[in-house]
C-alpha cells in the first residue's frame, strides 16, 4: 500500500482511538452527574443529529479547502474544543450537563464533515480499493472491539479529567499526523451557487443509476441491521440468557468483522472480479443464518450465528464501498458520500423507531423474521440487477 494511504489509515486509527475514549468519558461523566439514563441517552442523540446536520453541509466546505485539509482543519478543531474543555474543569471546581452536551454538540459537528471526506479521499491515495477498504474495516473495528472496554477502564481507575488528559494526547497525536496527509484538490465550479454545490451529491444520485441502486442496496441493509438495536431482548427473552450474554454477542459480531476484514485483505482482487457475487451470495447465508437463529434458539449457536453475520458482512460491505468509489469521478466522490451520510442517518433512526414499535406490536420473533427478508430481498435485488448495474456505468 501506499505511503499516503498509511499515513491516512495510521492518522484514522489514532483519531478513532481517541474519539471512541471520549464518547465513553462523556457518557459516563453525564450519568454521573446527573444520575438519569434519560440524560445519558441524549449523548448519542446529539451526536446523530449533530452529524446528520454536518454531513449535509460538507459540500460546502469543499469550495474553501481541499480534502486533506478539511479532516486536518476538523481533527485540530476537536482538539482544540477538548483543550478548552480541559482547561475549563481544571479551574472549575463543577461541571454542567449542559456544557457537556454543548461540547458533544461541537465535537460531533466536526466529526459530521470528517466523516464523508475521509470516505472520499480514499481513492486518491490507492488504486488497490478492495484491499484499502478492507484494512480500514478491520482498523476501525479492532479500536471498537477494544476501544470502548479500555475507554471504560480509563475512566473508573483515572477518573474524568486523568482520562481526559490522556485523551487530549491522543487528539494532539492525530492533528499531527493528519497535517501530513498529501495535498487533495478536488475540481471546483466557479460559476456554481452554494445551493448548486449543496445538491450537487443529489443530482449524481439522480443521474447514476448505480449509484440509486447502491443506495437502496444500503436501506434494505440498515432496515435489517435496525433490530440488531433489540437483540438484548431476544438474548434474554428467547434465549434465556442474562444481560452479559447480550455483550458476548456484541464481541462475537466484531470477531467475525475481522476475520472477514482479514480474509478480503488477503483475497481482495478476486472480490474485486466478482462484486455481485460478493454482495448477493453473503446476504444470502446472513439471511439463512437469521433464521437459523430463530428455529433454533440455542446461546451457543447464537454467539456461532454472530460471528458468522460479522464475517459475511464484510464481503458485503467492502464489495459495495469499491463499487460506490469506482462509480462516479474521484472529484465528486465527496458529494455523494455526504447524499450517504445524511440518508443512512435519517433512515438509521426511523427505522430502528419502527423496529422497536413493530418489537412491541408483534414480538421479536417476527421482527427477527423481518430483518431475514430484507436481507433475502436485498440479495435477490443485486441478482436481478447484475447485468444492469455491474457493468461500466
Amino acid at each position: 500500500m501506499s505511503k499516503s494511504f498509511q499515513t491516512l489509515l495510521f492518522s484514522q486509527s489514532i483519531a478513532n482511538v481517541a474519539d471512541i475514549f471520549l464518547r465513553v468519558i462523556l457518557i459516563a461523566n453525564v450519568f454521573v452527574l446527573s444520575g438519569s439514563v434519560m440524560a445519558t441517552t441524549m449523548v448519542p442523540i446529539l451526536i446523530g443529529l449533530s452529524g446528520f446536520v454536518a454531513s449535509f453541509l460538507v459540500p460546502l466546505v469543499t469550495r474553501n479547502w481541499s480534502l486533506n485539509r478539511i479532516i486536518f482543519y476538523t481533527q485540530a478543531g476537536k482538539t482544540l474544543l477538548l483543550m478548552c474543555l480541559t482547561i475549563f474543569l481544571v479551574l472549575m471546581t463543577t461541571v454542567s450537563v449542559t456544557l457537556l452536551y454543548l461540547f458533544v454538540v461541537g465535537i460531533s459537528i466536526l466529526d459530521g464533515f470528517a466523516s464523508p471526506v475521509s470516505h472520499a479521499i480514499l481513492p486518491f491515495y490507492t488504486k488497490d480499493l478492495g484491499k484499502a477498504n478492507a484494512a480500514l474495516s478491520v482498523s476501525s473495528e479492532s479500536i471498537q472491539l477494544l476501544g470502548w472496554g479500555l475507554g471504560g477502564l480509563l475512566f473508573a481507575s483515572l477518573g474524568f479529567i486523568p482520562s481526559l488528559l490522556i485523551t487530549l494526547v491522543l487528539f494532539l497525536l492525530a492533528t499531527v499526523w493528519t497535517s501530513r496527509l498529501p495535498e487533495v484538490q478536488i475540481e471546483k465550479i466557479e460559476a456554481e451557487t452554494n445551493g448548486e454545490t449543496l445538491f450537487r451529491g443529489w443530482k449524481l444520485l439522480w443521474k447514476k443509476g448505480r449509484v440509486r441502486f447502491l443506495l437502496g442496496t444500503n436501506l434494505l441493509e440498515i432496515l435489517a441491521n435496525s433490530i440488531w438495536i433489540s437483540s438484548i431482548l431476544l438474548v434474554t427473552s428467547v434465549l434465556g440468557e442474562t444481560e452479559v450474554f447480550w455483550g458476548y454477542t456484541n464481541t462475537a459480531y466484531s470477531i467475525g468483522v475481522l476475520l472477514g476484514g482479514g480474509l478480503i485483505l488477503r483475497i481482495s482482487d478476486c472480490l474485486v472480479r466478482k462484486k455481485w457475487q460478493s454482495i448477493s451470495y453473503p446476504l444470502l447465508l446472513m439471511a439463512c443464518v437469521t433464521m437459523a437463529v430463530l428455529q433454533f434458539p440455542i446461546p451457543s449457536l447464537f454467539l456461532i450465528a454472530n460471528i458468522l453475520i460479522g464475517f459475511l458482512s464484510q464481503f458485503k460491505e467492502i464489495t459495495e464501498s469499491v463499487l460506490l468509489q469506482e462509480s462516479v469521478v474521484e472529484s465528486d466522490l465527496v458529494y455523494v458520500y455526504s447524499v450517504f451520510e445524511v440518508v443512512s442517518t435519517l433512515a438509521f433512526t426511523l427505522f430502528t423507531y419502527g423496529m422497536s414499535w413493530a418489537v412491541e406490536r408483534f414480538g421479536i420473533t417476527f421482527v427477527f423474521m423481518l430483518s431475514a427478508v430484507s436481507l433475502l430481498l436485498e440479495a435477490l435485488f443485486v441478482i436481478g440487477m447484475r447485468n444492469r448495474y455491474f457493468q461500466a456505468d
